[in-house]
């Protein structure tokens, strides 16, 4: 292999080692934002759980009112 041959291929190896690094910037970057993003996916979970929980304080108490006002049907 000729001296300037040896330098083509050094300048080539540069530019991918180049190219690697802004991939593996860009990876990171992707890392990040997908973590961003489950975290705020868990946190509409645990919204939603908690109005779930909400929901079903209220009926259980709408029950009881039913109840006491005598407007629920009784199984015989």
């Amino acid at each position: 292999m000729t001296l300037e041959q040896g330098d083509l291929i050094l300048e080539i190896l540069k530019k991918v080692q180049g190219d690697v690094g802004i991939v593996r910037r860009e990876v990171a970057s992707q890392g990040v934002r997908l973590a961003a993003i489950e975290d705020h996916q868990r946190g509409i979970m645990m919204s939603i759980y908690g109005m779930q929980s909400d929901i079903g304080e209220l009926k259980t108490r709408v029950d009881r009112i039913e109840a006491r006002l005598g407007l629920t049907d009784t199984e015989h």
